[in-house]
């Protein structure tokens, strides 16, 4: 029997798991994360790393892998020695991560803010976020992916183009928010006016990522009134990938209990039962946070 398509599966009733973080993982494996090159540095200065990564993540029973495509725009790239490499990183690391899965694996493309996923004042205009999330999501179909995950989106200017941009090429894309302690996005606009933008180009999920575990609830609260709401005339499928910790205003991190695999596979259970219908792990999960969800979650072992 041939696998499903990317959109078919999703619309499944089982919960599809999503891997962990790729960023701190290759940090705790021994590779510095420094700029300009950041994580995408990582594809051609240690690939047999990433690619370890993405296997123990598949053996830990994530159905979804992300390629390491967050830093590989043009505009990431533009002051280390690969800057006319955009499309060619983009490709390796699609095939990084295709090399690590099996015939149960779908491998996705993300998409991330072009400037400091912290910083939303520093957005570029309509016209650059146009041109170049158009070329790195051209790079990532280009490349083979299953779906573009256009995540860590701290404004509905960013994440408009972008999924408008996913809508023009025919891609599946899931969009995926984060937000401040007050709910809001980052930059200070609600978090609902946020989704009902998208909506339009029907992505196949929408999703928080990069904040704390214990402040995702109160933001699938937002999709279930949305979904609640007369304005809608479709359902939102929601999904969540949390941080162990979180970023505290004077730059420094503070871990959270999400920080034992355990205590992160609660989390999830509560996820579950609001109706998520994707999880995974942010900043600071590992193979073993994901693990420990799929037995949880499905009460085996991963395959």
């Amino acid at each position: 029997m041939s696998r499903l398509s990317y959109t078919e599966r999703v619309n499944e009733d089982p919960i599809i798991l999503m891997d962990g973080a790729t960023g701190t993982e290759l940090q705790q494996r021994g590779f510095e994360l420094a700029s300009p090159g950041w994580s995408a540095a990582a594809i051609r200065e240690t690939p047999e790393t990433l690619l370890e990564i993405h296997q123990d993540y598949v053996n830990a029973g994530a159905e979804i892998i992300t390629a390491n495509t967050f830093r590989t725009h043009a505009r990431n790239l533009q002051e280390t020695m690969w800057k006319n490499d955009a499309r060619l990183l983009t490709q390796e690391a699609v095939d990084i991560a295709r090399q690590a899965s099996n015939k149960f694996t779908y491998v996705a493309g993300s998409v991330a803010p072009l400037e400091d996923c912290y910083s939303p004042q520093l957005t570029p205009s309509k016209t650059e976020l146009e041109v170049e999330h158009s070329q790195h999501i051209q790079n990532l179909v280009e490349a083979g992916v299953d779906v573009v995950l256009i995540e860590t989106q701290i404004t509905i200017r960013e994440a408009f183009i972008a999924a408008s941009c996913c809508d023009q090429l025919g891609v599946p894309f899931m969009v995926s928010f984060t937000c401040g302690r007050d709910g809001d996005l980052l930059s200070g606009e609600p978090l609902d006016q946020a989704i009902l933008e998208v909506l339009p180009f029907s992505p196949e999920a929408v999703l928080f990522n990069c904040l704390p575990v214990d402040e995702i609830s109160a933001k699938l609260d937002v999709v279930i009134k949305l979904n609640e709401s007369s304005r809608m005339g479709s359902r939102i499928r929601p999904g969540a990938y949390a941080n162990t910790g979180r970023l505290m205003r004077d730059g420094t991190w503070e871990s959270t209990e999400g920080e034992y695999p355990a205590v992160y596979a609660e989390f999830a259970t509560t996820w579950k039962e609001l109706g998520i219908k994707l999880i995974g792990g942010c900043c600071g999960t590992t193979p073993e946070h994901i693990e420990s969800v799929h037995k949880t979650l499905y009460g085996n072992s991963p395959r």
